[in-house]
């Protein structure tokens, strides 16, 4: 098979679909597999079913996987039509709720209940033991997590004892209104003709916080993850309502950890996450987003084979103002003409709602299922930050010239280094791309890198791995100057770097200063920080980010620090400034330090103060033994 990387340049998605299906690749798929979620499949990347970027790549994930049955023998997954079968005949079965009769699913539905269910492993066992779902508010989220819930208690439980299954929300109130709607369904089903003896031979109790199966002492339990009370149990199959609220991150991420090690000893276990778009993109569920969002796209691997990842979202703000393209976040808007009329009419009032009382963010977060930095004193939309990140270096800075940044660390912040690269890209545009390496202290946080970590919400462990970060190692925690310095010298002699000026904070005293000063030929540059002297540099950098001429590599704690900067003004100006003391964005007070001189590099402008009557004035001490010792001609 033909290996494709879309995080590559040169590979497209739609082209790579396009050519694998004219050289006859999905032939026999075609043929062969008649199910809901094959044809879904072919019918978004066809074009004939409206979706987004997302959603196209699961579907191209699920027709290369199909071909992986047969032309990879390392693959050790298959689909199964007979499971698919069985899902869509019980999922037929189950009254909805509100009409108390079973309805017809739509094809996107179907299509989940088949990703989750029939694709399994060599010994039969669900292939997919995380799933993240995702769409925009009253898309039938839990009515899905409803049937499968179910299909689990009662189906796939096949005469076990003992098995535990969960119903849980970021907090008591929210997992009790998933809760009563499992309940509900439970209820009706109990009375239906096709459910009737089976909850009469299990002796299937409907009660308050838990149904039970008396005669298998099996039990699905409702909790929060607000209480914590997530340890001791092993559930075959967890729902996740709600994970991205933005107001429990710290708990929803600590609970989550609790759910899935328990069920490591459950062998054939589900974890299914389902959420709309929250305000903070700090959420662990965006996170995850992202993280397969990039395993999909990396067709060629097979890095976390065992994790679905469906959302339905927009793609791009602009969108807000394209009703045609709103079935991309409400694929329930193709159950029918009527349906779709009847949504839109209501979508369309909603939106001119929220213009109107200036709450557009909250149509755009919810009803369209974005994710937005939708704070009103927000530094970078999350579309800026995101559209910067590349896969690889745009420009080899070797020998290159560049503009450095330094944040010291005070108590229990990081300290930064930045480095700015300005370039001319193959397409003549200026552009700048942008490195950074942190030290973390861990004095503030009892010498314990875990609790550094969720005080500060950062993964540094895995930072310190990818080579962006060092975490303190000595037996207080602290981070000595002596080691920033040695390493900020080696990374600059080792790439033959020609520093232009190395930019601190005028207040942030510390001896790398007097080091830089009195051993390197680097101009230094102090930085006041006052609002005056900081606008235009945060101006001009943010104007930057929104025209897209910032590059950098899937940094985290970059991501982190400009997803979390937020403005200060007063009348003198803005600056950058962080909600609260554990939010850090060492990274961007050292990047507007940089971006200070960096911001002149393409205009030809010195910061230096010449002196007109000495024509070595704004020269390095380099330039000035070249003029002397250069041979030259006159």
């Amino acid at each position: 098979m033909k290996k494709y990387d879309f995080t590559k340049k040169g590979f497209d998605l739609q082209t790579a679909y396009t050519e694998e299906k004219d050289a006859g690749k999905y032939t026999d798929i075609f043929k062969n597999y008649r199910d809901p979620l094959t044809k879904y499949a072919f019918s978004v990347l066809e074009g004939r079913v409206q979706s987004g970027y997302m959603i196209k790549l699961a579907c191209f994930r699920h027709l290369q996987d199909l071909r992986r049955q047969k032309e990879d023998p390392e693959f050790k997954y298959h689909y199964d039509l007979n499971k698919a079968r069985a899902i869509l005949n019980f999922a037929k079965l189950v009254p909805d709720v509100n009409a108390g009769v079973p309805l017809p699913l739509v094809d996107f539905q179907k299509a989940i209940l088949c990703s989750i269910v029939a694709w399994r492993d060599e010994k039969d066992r669900v292939r997919y033991v995380r799933a993240t779902l995702s769409m925009a508010r009253t898309n039938g989220k839990t009515y899905i997590a409803a049937i499968l819930a179910a299909f689990y208690f009662l189906i796939e439980a096949n005469d076990t004892y003992n098995r535990k299954y969960l119903f849980v929300a970021p907090t008591t109130d929210q997992s009790r209104v998933g809760f009563d709607y499992l309940r509900t369904m439970f209820r009706k089903m109990s009375e239906s003709p096709a459910f009737k003896q089976t909850f009469k031979d299990q002796q299937i109790d409907v009660l308050t916080d838990q149904i039970i199966s008396r005669v298998y002492n099996n039990i699905l339990m409702r909790k929060s993850y607000e209480s914590g009370q997530l340890d001791s149990f092993h559930y075959q199959f967890a729902v996740g309502d709600e994970v991205g609220d933005d107001k429990y991150i710290g708990k929803i991420r600590t609970g989550n950890g609790k759910i899935t090690s328990g069920q490591a000893q459950e062998p054939n276990h589900v974890f299914l996450q389902i959420s709309t778009a929250y305000p903070d993109s700090n959420s662990q569920f965006y996170k995850d987003q992202r993280l397969l969002q990039f395993v999909m796209e990396r067709d060629c691997d097979r890095a976390l084979d065992d994790n679905l990842c469906l959302i339905w979202e927009q793609d791009a703000l602009i969108e807000v103002d394209k009703p045609e393209t709103w079935s991309k976040s409400n694929p329930i808007m193709n159950l029918s003409p009527e349906k779709k009329d009847q949504m839109l009419k209501s979508l369309l009032s909603e939106r001119e709602n929220k213009m109107l009382d200036g709450s557009i963010e909250e149509f755009q977060n919810k009803s369209l299922n974005l994710w937005l930095q939708v704070k009103k004193n927000t530094y970078l939309q999350l579309d800026d930050v995101n559209a910067a990140i590349v896969p690889e270096e745009p420009v080899n800075i070797f020998g290159r010239t560049v503009y450095i940044g330094f944040d010291k660390s005070n108590f229990s912040d990081d300290t930064a280094l930045v480095f700015v690269f300005p370039y001319v890209d193959g397409a003549n545009n200026q552009r700048f791309y942008i490195k950074q390496h942190s030290w973390v202290p861990l004095a503030r946080a009892q010498n314990n890198i875990e609790i550094k970590e969720k005080q500060d919400g950062i993964n540094y462990r895995d930072a310190e791995r990818k080579g962006y970060c060092d975490i303190a190692k000595n037996e207080y925690g602290y981070i000595d100057d002596g080691v920033i310095f040695n390493w900020l010298v080696d990374f600059v002699e080792k790439n033959h770097l020609d520093v232009q000026y190395f930019c601190y904070d005028q207040w942030g005293m510390s001896r790398m200063i007097g080091w830089i000063e009195q051993k390197l030929d680097w101009k230094t540059m102090a930085v006041k920080n006052v609002i005056q002297t900081l606008t235009n540099p945060t101006i001009d950098l943010r104007q930057k980010f929104d025209t897209r001429e910032i590059r950098y590599l899937d940094d985290p704690i970059i991501k982190y620090s400009l997803k979390n900067a937020v403005l200060f003004s007063n009348n003198n100006g803005i600056k950058v400034d962080k909600e609260k003391a554990t939010t850090k964005i060492d990274f961007v007070d050292a990047l507007i330090d940089a971006w200070y001189t960096a911001m002149f590099h393409f205009d030809d402008i010195s910061l230096d103060k010449k002196n007109k009557n000495d024509p070595f004035a704004g020269m390095s001490e380099q330039q000035i033994n070249d003029y002397f010792t250069n041979n030259f001609s006159f």
